[in-house]
């Protein structure tokens, strides 16, 4: 007899601290979102937030997807701001989630930032997990683990794109850190780890072999259920190649099952917005039948 299959948020999520980074301090943000279906669409049935976390009213677009934009009344993070983000959608539910404007990561001198994110999607449900860009200042040091759990049916597409710096003003990977832990399970186990950190400094990150002078980057991702969606992983990215020229160098390639993955390296973070539009269009259109989004900024 089989044992079901059951997945809860880890119950205190804690990310690996160095020993000379204290993250003890500094401002708890909080953010509890549960979708579930009322009157045959989908509903914002739960909301909790605890500045520096904060979520508009939700719109429905044309596709009755349900969409919630995240504030930032503080303006960014800052050194000590930890931040626990829970999302829930329950079954045949469709929702997005996304940030009213770009995430600023400002200097910290003595302690990092943290952020952890658990999204729970239930049998058939649909999520877009579509944040701006991250904007890493000088010296800062952000750390953040996303945990994906995916029930049967259930298809979440997920983007992060990274600016290292005001590259406006010439500062460019002057931060101290970041990492980026990625994990997604379902029922027959790991699709995705993905885990990553950047450190300029000791790294020389823009050498060749690295970066090579594309400073900007991206990481895009659908998982789960593909053939609900009619996606032909090796037709996909056959159908959508992505650019290598000396400004832009993506690529889209097929997990080892049920998914699909995007990453590029830029000058700018204006080519990986496109792209990455680019997929996500092609996925609500040619295969949930949909009209094509519209991120309202």
């Amino acid at each position: 007899m089989k044992t079901p299959f059951v997945s809860t948020f880890p119950s205190s999520p804690v990310i690996t601290q160095s020993s000379d980074t204290d993250y003890a301090t500094g401002r708890k943000g909080e953010l509890r979102l549960r979708f579930a279906m009322q009157n045959a669409q989908t509903a914002l049935v739960e909301s909790y937030f605890r500045t520096p976390l904060q979520v508009m009213r939700p719109i429905r677009d044309a596709a009755s997807c349900l969409g919630v934009y995240l504030l930032s009344p503080a303006g960014g993070v800052v050194q000590g701001d930890d931040y626990q983000v829970n999302l829930i959608a329950e079954a045949n539910t469709h929702a997005l989630l996304t940030t009213q404007a770009a995430t600023k990561v400002y200097r910290m001198p003595a302690r990092g930032a943290s952020q952890v994110v658990n999204i729970e999607l239930h049998q058939d449900a649909v999520f877009e997990y579509l944040p701006d860009a991250t904007i890493l200042f000088k010296d800062a040091d952000f750390r953040q683990r996303v945990n994906v759990t995916l029930h049967p049916g259930a298809v979440l597409m997920f983007q992060e794109i990274i600016m290292p710096g005001r590259l406006a003003q010439g500062e460019v990977l002057q931060f101290r850190r970041y990492a980026n832990k990625l994990t997604v399970r379902d029922s027959a186990g790991l699709i995705v780890y993905d885990n990553a950190c950047y450190e300029p400094a000791p790294d020389d990150l823009s050498r060749l072999g690295l970066f090579d002078g594309l400073p900007c980057w991206g990481n895009w991702y659908i998982v789960g259920d593909l053939d609900r969606l009619h996606i032909n992983p090796d037709e996909f990215c056959r159908a959508y190649p992505l650019p290598w020229t000396d400004d832009v160098r993506g690529s889209l390639s097929p997990l080892h099952r049920n998914g699909l993955s995007a990453r590029i390296l830029s000058t700018s973070i204006a080519p990986i917005y496109e792209m990455f539009t680019q997929l996500w269009q092609a996925v609500r259109t040619q295969h949930l039948g949909l009209p094509a989004g519209t991120l309202r900024k």
